[in-house]
C-alpha cells in the first residue's frame, strides 16, 4: 500500500479508475469529479460529534436514484435518543458538491442544511424540528485519505477528518431548550465518493480523546476493503497521522463485547475491547434500497502501538457501524 505525494484524482472522464491513486494520502485529493456510473455512483458527507456526555451524528448521502439524509442524536448522560431520517426520490433538491470539504444544502418544511467552507473552517447550520446546530469545525492540514479499488469500474474514495476542534452548540427541544457546548467535544467527517457494487458490508470503528499532553483520533474499518490490498486504519497523534498499515480483525465475542485487533505485524499492533452501550438497528427495505445499519455507541479500552509510540485507550467513547447494503 503506498502513500500517495502527489495531486491525486479517483477516475478518468469516462469513470475509469485511476490506478496511479491507488493508496493512500495525508492530503485530500485535488479532483473528486465522478462523471459517469449513474445509478451506481455513491456520493457521501457525514459529520459527528462525540463527548462524554453527547453524539451527534449527521449525514447526507446521494445514490442518483435517491437521497437519504439522517441525524441521530444520543444524549450519554440522561440515556435519551433522538432519530431522524428522510428519502428524497431523485436527490431532487439536493446539492452536495463533488469536492471534499465543500458545499452541501437541502431544505424541505421539516428540515433545513446548509455547509460551506470559509477559509479553514466548515461552517454546519442545521434545522430539524427540535434540534437546531450552528457549529464551525476547525479543519487541519491532515487527513487520512484512501482509495480503494474494485475493478476498472468499481472503487471508492474516503476521506476521513479527524480529530477536529469544534465550536458552536447543538440545541434539543423547542420549549424548554437545553444547550450542549461543542468546544467539549471531538469533531469528524467522512467523506465518501465513489461508483459501488450493489451489494456490499462495512464494519467502520472510530473515536478520540484529548487531555494535557495528547490529541488522538483512530479509525478502524474492513470487509468493505478486503482483498483490496487498501485498507482505512489510521491514528493521528497531535496532529500527526499514522498509518496503519495491517488489516483489522473484528470478532463479536458476545452481544455487548467486540475484540479488534491486527493481523500479525511487528511494528504495527491494535489490541482493543469495545464494549456496547447502546444499538440503535436502522433497517430500509425500499424498492431499490435495502440496508441493515447497526450503530453501536461503546467504550473503548486496550491500545495501538505504530511508529515505536503506544496510545493507551481508557474508557474512550467510540462510535461502531456494522453495515450491509444492497443499493
Amino acid at each position: 500500500m503506498k502513500e500517495l505525494k502527489n495531486k491525486n484524482f479517483i477516475c478518468t472522464k469516462d469513470g475509469t479508475l485511476n490506478k496511479e491513486s491507488i493508496g493512500w494520502s495525508r492530503k485530500i485529493f485535488s479532483n473528486c469529479d465522478i462523471d459517469s456510473g449513474y445509478f451506481r455512483k455513491k456520493i457521501w458527507n457525514h459529520y459527528m460529534w462525540m463527548s462524554d456526555k453527547y453524539i451527534c451524528a449527521f449525514a447526507i448521502v446521494k445514490l442518483d436514484y435517491a437521497g437519504l439524509i439522517f441525524i441521530d442524536f444520543y444524549d450519554l448522560e440522561e440515556k435519551r435518543e433522538i432519530h431522524k431520517n428522510i428519502t428524497i426520490p431523485l436527490c431532487n433538491g439536493m446539492i452536495i458538491h463533488n469536492s471534499v470539504g465543500s458545499y452541501a444544502h437541502y431544505q424541505n418544511k421539516d428540515m433545513y442544511f446548509n455547509i460551506i467552507r470559509v477559509h479553514e473552517k466548515l461552517h454546519v447550520m442545521i434545522k430539524w424540528n427540535e434540534i437546531d446546530i450552528d457549529a464551525n469545525f476547525i479543519l487541519q492540514k491532515e487527513s487520512l485519505n484512501v482509495l480503494v479499488p474494485w475493478s476498472d469500474k468499481k472503487y471508492h474514495y474516503t476521506s476521513k477528518q479527524l480529530p477536529l476542534k469544534s465550536k458552536g452548540y447543538i440545541c434539543i427541544g423547542q420549549d424548554e431548550n437545553e444547550t450542549f457546548n461543542l468546544e467539549d467535544s471531538i469533531g469528524f467527517i467522512d467523506y465518501g465518493r465513489g461508483i459501488w457494487e450493489r451489494e456490499k458490508s462495512w464494519y467502520w470503528l472510530t473515536c478520540g480523546f484529548k487531555n494535557e499532553d495528547l490529541k488522538v483520533g483512530l479509525n478502524l474499518g474492513g470487509k468493505w476493503t478486503d482483498n483490496t490490498g487498501v485498507n482505512e486504519n489510521g491514528i493521528k497523534i497531535n496532529g500527526i497521522l499514522h498509518k496503519i498499515y495491517s488489516d483489522v480483525n473484528f470478532e463479536k465475542i458476545d452481544e455487548n463485547t467486540w475484540s479488534i485487533k491486527n493481523n500479525q505485524n511487528e511494528e504495527e499492533q491494535i489490541d482493543l475491547i469495545f464494549k456496547v452501550e447502546s444499538i440503535n438497528d436502522k433497517k430500509n427495505n425500499k424498492l431499490l434500497v435495502k440496508s441493515s445499519l447497526k450503530q453501536h455507541i461503546g467504550r473503548i479500552n486496550g491500545e495501538v502501538k505504530v511508529n515505536d509510540e503506544t496510545i493507551k485507550f481508557n474508557d474512550v467513547i467510540c462510535w461502531f457501524e456494522d453495515h450491509y447494503a444492497k443499493w
